[in-house]
C-alpha cells in the first residue's frame, strides 16, 4: 500500500509539464544506476528509482499499472 504522504505529493504534479529539480526532489529519495551487463550480446543497464515514503517500486509493477491504465 502507498503512504497518503506520497500520494499527496504525487498529486502536486498531476499536471505536469516540466521535470525540474524541485519535483524531483519532492517525489525522488535516491537513483541508482548498476553497471551495465554484456552478457547477453546486448547492453542491459538496470536503474533504480528509491521514492519517498515507499522506497524502490519494482519495474514490473510500474510497467503492470501502466499497461491497466491504457488497456
Amino acid at each position: 500500500m502507498i503512504p497518503n504522504k506520497f500520494i499527496r505529493q504525487a498529486k502536486k504534479y498531476l499536471h505536469l509539464e516540466k521535470l525540474t529539480p524541485a519535483v524531483l526532489n519532492d517525489l525522488v529519495k535516491a537513483v541508482y544506476v548498476h553497471a551495465p551487463d554484456n552478457s547477453s550480446g546486448h547492453r542491459v543497464q538496470e536503474v533504480e528509482i528509491s521514492y519517498n515514503y515507499i522506497g524502490i517500486l519494482p519495474a514490473t509493477l510500474l510497467y503492470d499499472l501502466q499497461n491497466e491504465k491504457t488497456a
